[in-house]
């Protein structure tokens, strides 16, 4: 009897992990704003902190930002292409490649986290894609607010 009983604790508590979706991960939503300028950027899925990045839907922020991206789905890649610079990312990659061709260089950047796919939307480092564009960046931790200032970085 206490071997059945033990057994369906278990059951139970795998069901509740699976059921709530509880992950290794640490993910907070609780009213992140994002600003490009003075113009919110509203999302159809809500801005999350994951290891401590704040993650923003791909194509919305890049659209915001002035940038035209791109998805290859069979790669799992982003491109966003911005003026003279290509961002190029990929999905579970920690690394972050910007090609300036008003330069002719490629720079290379680690990010502290990859971008990832959750549900039906890729999200993306706020931070490293306005970087990548010179844009200078900002969080207010009282607010829960990312501030992005679409002039060039000096």
């Amino acid at each position: 009897m206490m071997c059945m009983c033990n057994r369906m604790k278990k059951c139970l508590l795998v069901f509740f992990v699976l059921f709530l979706g509880i992950s290794p991960v640490a993910y907070a939503t609780d009213g992140i704003s994002v600003y490009v300028g003075n113009e919110q950027v509203e999302f159809d899925v809500q801005p999350q902190i994951i290891n401590d990045r704040t993650m923003v839907p791909m194509r919305k922020i890049f659209e915001a930002l002035g940038a035209e991206v791109e998805w290859v789905p069979d790669d799992q890649m982003i491109f966003a292409t911005r003026e003279a610079k290509c961002a190029l990312f990929q999905i579970g990659k920690y690394v972050m490649a910007v090609n300036d061709f008003s330069t002719d260089t490629v720079t290379k950047t680690e990010l502290d986290t990859a971008p990832l796919i959750i549900g039906d939307r890729t999200l993306v480092p706020v931070r490293a894609v306005s970087e990548a564009f010179g844009m200078q960046v900002s969080w207010d931790n009282e607010t829960k607010t990312v501030l992005i200032d679409p002039g060039e970085k000096n």
